[in-house]
């Protein structure tokens, strides 16, 4: 039987982990054999973690109700959860994951989710996980999309299904983590598209991201996913970044 090549990479990852324990790649003390991969117990339980009050649409912390932006301007979506803030141990680790593609990381990340998602965003209760796509040119370079591997992850503990093939993201621009954030706004513009209207129509939908910044991609991915008639489309993300620029 061939393996895929991300489960080589993961057994080989998880076979260099356990012969040469390493430092955590946060406060650089040496990780126990128990440990996490490349985070400490220490650092990874130190993640800080985003409690109520919140508002009610876009989620941002320390609100009661709806925040003065979302009463002016309704998000396209009903309402955005956020697992943690961007910071510290869960940042070093969403970057591993993503851009050192540590893979073996996705499991992890995806119990905190489901550990800490707030009780107001009930996953089963949806029809199907749709994780932001990446385009094609930068899935072959990364050789994954971390949104799909998480939401992967989160299907194996909860039996929903998880949809890749509606939305697609046809359009290569720059990443949105190297613009500021009025060019994150006009970046994103025009770059989704719908692929299978059919799949989305009178359907309740969770979108998953890993990181929300300025909240312009899963705007534009919802505004476009309204356009096949949906029920519900709500979102999720894995962190927040705590002062958006």
């Amino acid at each position: 039987m061939q393996l895929r090549p991300n489960i080589l990479q993961q057994t080989l990852e998880t076979a260099i982990t356990f012969l040469y324990p390493a430092q955590c790649r946060v406060c650089e003390k040496q990780l126990g054999l128990e440990s996490l991969p490349y985070v400490c117990d220490a650092c990874w339980n130190d993640i800080h973690f985003i409690e109520p009050s919140w508002c009610e649409m876009c989620g941002i912390p320390n609100t009661e109700g709806r925040c003065d932006a979302c009463a002016i301007t309704p998000p396209p979506y009903g309402k955005l959860r956020t697992i943690a803030y961007y910071e510290a141990a869960l940042q070093q680790a969403i970057h591993l994951f993503k851009f050192e593609k540590r893979t073996s990381l996705a499991k992890p990340l995806a119990q905190l989710t489901m550990e800490h998602i707030a009780d107001d965003c009930n996953i089963v209760e949806y029809d199907f996980i749709l994780p932001i796509p990446i385009h094609k040119k930068r899935l072959r370079e990364r050789g994954f999309n971390q949104a799909t591997l998480l939401a992967n992850e989160i299907a194996k503990t909860t039996g929903i299904q998880v949809v890749t093939d509606a939305l697609v993201r046809y359009r290569n621009t720059s990443p949105q983590s190297s613009l500021d954030r009025d060019a994150r706004q006009t970046n994103i513009i025009g770059v989704f598209e719908l692929q299978q209207e059919e799949v989305v129509r009178n359907k309740r939908i969770l979108v998953l991201d890993d990181v929300y910044t300025t909240g312009a991609t899963v705007r534009e991915a919802v505004k476009i996913l309204w356009n096949a008639d949906p029920i519900e489309i709500d979102v999720l993300t894995l962190a927040r970044a705590l002062d958006p620029e």
